[in-house]
């Protein structure tokens, strides 16, 4: 179905009603606060042609403008350059969605300001979700809003220790829990909020503290995430009659906690520990008989457990560094204890606590493997290894490090965590094995489009650059392009499993990586346009367990605009049976299908459009909606009128950055596939429709 007009350019060029003349003014330099985000039709790109006199031409090969962004082909004897936004995708959800202009090529789009001009709402873009957050009203991060607004019950937005979600305190003249009654029954009183009011915490017993109706009085070097909404408690811990000791404290609390250890309270501190975690730990080494100040912080009022052991007295670990690196014994298990090491060296993977390094010697070629647990505490360990002086090889968050045929030579692990843990480290070295082809972009074997292949990761290394993942087992498979091609990658794996895809050049580093996505369900890279040539796959994931991978590869096609089809009784926009791409923008369509895995809002839900299938036999069909701009609801229906009936398990939202994703085998017969949005979201969206025999 063609859906292009060919009507006079300068009307197209000055209407306000086109997101996609608004893309091509605000490119130029124009703008216009009320226009849409998208398109109405691509006729304004056209118009330019029009315009300028179209090419006469007998053959697509003789319509090439040269810009990679648009799709050229000879339509009766004339030259059509339809541009392609997709094809200018920078991959940055937050900078706008960037727009292709026909004699010019890519040009950036409206930034994402997701503003709603709602003084109750505080509005930003997140990348991470492509999505906007909105979240309401508090300027003093205590967690309930303001009462001004309909959400909120805080009745002093400018004071943390006072909103509807904290106690109310004795006997201190004010409404501390915004209930409009001041020092009412029943109330606390902080014990332990002040030094002369501390609470007697004994060595290897677990004291009960609460930080509510408590105030921030005292300063630490480190402290909970929201420094603004804390509260701490004092504690006091005694040690002895006797020789030093190691006085180590942790904390559990119902949110966010922090501890810090002073010589006398709110005097010189010996130690702080903070993990960004409901778990705290710190160390205060070698101290001699008396007592000390425990000082306890949270986000926010909770109740917290606290417990002091006493320890042998140590010093500090001096290995840090390359340089200082202790030797590390093959077949013994070593307890490493993350506490207040220093960040020294820099890794790939990333950790909350600094590093310890430990020597490793190689007498002959080698393979290595470092396996590492968590024996005490919260959090993960974080092995690296390295060459020093030189650069990381290979680093792994959990499971196990593996590096394959190491020269004899002395190397340098290093030992992090993602909390304030004791790691077990246990390093294994064996006769050197060969890697399996796929451990390397350079002997990666080919994948054939439309075959779906085995990845086995669980004896693979975190070797490849174009991975998604630092750190994680990654495998390589070649994928050849003899023509310019629209690439749907799909990588499945175990539902207990983090997976990612990435598409990159073939020589593999992480500046050759074009496209990546991770998820928990099928991990995709939806790329158009794709030049012809030798190109990578790269599979990872973060347990070293088996996947799947397909590569769906056809001719690159040209995007069809989705203009109407509002309703069953709007001009019917047919999918092509072997499939095609298509675009369009639900923000100005009216909301009339209840898709089934939609939010409940009556009414229809939100704005949706509609297109029909029809299928002449059994087809696996996959729909993938990657890159649309907000979080979608695609749903599947059959039947030989409009809008048919719901097929059973065929509808998905679209959360995660990749948007909705289905892949169904289908009998032959008519469907209605319905672009929907979650909680009445709307917007500029993507329909890649692949049908395989």
């Amino acid at each position: 179905m063609r859906l292009v007009a060919f009507v006079a350019p300068l009307v197209l060029l000055a209407g306000c009603g086109s997101g996609r003349t608004a893309d091509i003014l605000s490119a130029v330099g124009s703008s216009d606060a009320g226009v849409d985000v998208f398109a109405d039709v691509v006729a304004a790109d056209v118009a330019v042609d029009v315009a300028f006199g179209a090419k006469a031409c007998v053959d697509n090969g003789q319509c090439d403008d040269g810009l990679p962004c648009t799709f050229d082909r000879c339509d009766l004897g004339k030259c059509v350059n339809i541009p392609d936004d997709t094809r200018c995708d920078d991959g940055i959800y937050c900078n706008g969605r960037e727009v292709c202009l026909v004699r010019r090529g890519c040009a950036p789009g409206p930034v994402v300001t997701c503003s709603e001009g709602d003084p109750c709402l505080f509005v930003r873009c997140l990348e991470e979700t492509k999505s906007c957050e909105r979240v309401p009203r508090d300027a003093d991060g205590d967690g309930d809003p303001d009462d001004h607004c309909g959400s909120g019950h805080d009745c002093n937005d400018l004071d943390p220790t006072v909103a509807s979600t904290v106690s109310e305190i004795c006997g201190n003249s004010r409404d501390d829990n915004c209930n409009g009654k001041i020092d009412e029954t029943p109330c606390v009183q902080p014990k332990g909020d002040i030094c002369s009011d501390a609470v007697v915490a004994p060595i290897g017993q677990t004291t009960s503290l609460s930080t509510a109706g408590a105030r921030r009085d005292y300063a630490a070097s480190c402290g909970v995430s929201t420094p603004e909404v804390s509260r701490d408690v004092v504690a006091t811990v005694t040690i002895g009659d006797g020789p030093s000791r190691d006085l180590e404290v942790w904390a559990t609390a119902g949110a966010e906690v922090a501890l810090a250890l002073q010589q006398r309270c709110g005097e010189t501190e010996l130690a702080c520990g903070a993990s960004r975690l409901s778990t705290a730990r710190l160390l205060g080494r070698s101290l001699p008989p008396g007592d000390y100040t425990v000082l306890v912080s949270t986000q926010g009022e909770t109740a917290v457990e606290l417990r002091p052991v006493l320890l042998d007295a140590t010093t500090k670990p001096t290995n840090e560094t390359c340089e200082t690196a202790v030797p590390i014994v093959p077949g013994v298990l070593t307890t490493v204890k993350l506490i207040d090491a220093t960040k020294d060296l820099t890794s790939a993977c990333a950790a909350l606590t600094g590093e310890l390094t430990y020597a490793l010697t190689l007498a002959e070629r080698s393979d290595v493997r470092v396996l590492a647990s968590t024996a005490l505490g919260t959090g993960t360990a974080v092995v690296g290894l390295r060459t020093c002086p030189g650069s990381e090889l290979r680093c792994r968050t959990g499971g196990t490090l593996l590096a394959r045929s190491l020269e004899a030579g002395t190397y340098v692990i290093t030992v992090a965590a993602t909390g304030p843990i004791d790691a077990n480290i246990l390093v294994q070295v064996g006769p050197p094995t060969v890697a399996p082809a796929d451990q390397s972009c350079a002997t990666a074997p080919l994948l054939s489009a439309g075959v779906t292949v085995p990845i086995v990761l669980a004896e693979h290394e975190s070797s490849i650059a174009a991975s998604c993942f630092s750190g994680a087992p990654s495998a390589a498979v070649a994928l050849g392009l003899d023509q310019v091609s629209d690439v749907l990658l799909v990588a499945r794996f175990p539902s207990i499993d983090m997976g990612a895809i990435a598409l990159a050049q073939e020589s593999c580093g992480a500046e050759d990586r074009i496209a990546c996505s991770a998820d928990m369900g099928p991990a995709r890279v939806n790329r158009r346009g794709v030049a012809a040539g030798d190109y990578r796959v790269v599979v990872s994931d973060t347990n070293g367990l088996d996947a799947t991978l397909t590569a769906y590869v056809r001719a690159a096609v040209p995007p069809t605009l989705v203009d109407g089809a509002d309703r069953c009784s709007s001009l019917i926009v047919d999918i092509p049976s072997t499939g095609g791409f298509f675009t369009g923008d639900t923000s100005k369509a009216a909301a009339d299908f209840d898709t089934g895995c939609n939010i409940a809002t009556g009414d229809g839900g939100a704005p949706d459009q509609i297109l029909r299938l029809v299928l002449p036999g059994p087809r696996r069909v996959l729909l993938d909606m990657s890159g649309s701009t907000y979080w979608t609801a695609l749903e599947v229906r059959k039947g030989a009128t409009c809008p048919g009936v719901v097929v059973p398990g065929a509808c998905q939202v679209g959360f995660s950055p990749g948007r909705s994703f289905l892949e169904r085998d289908l009998a032959a017969g008519t469907y209605w596939l319905v672009v929907d949005g979650w909680d009445r979201q709307a917007g500029v969206w993507n329909l890649d429709v692949r049908v395989v025999e």
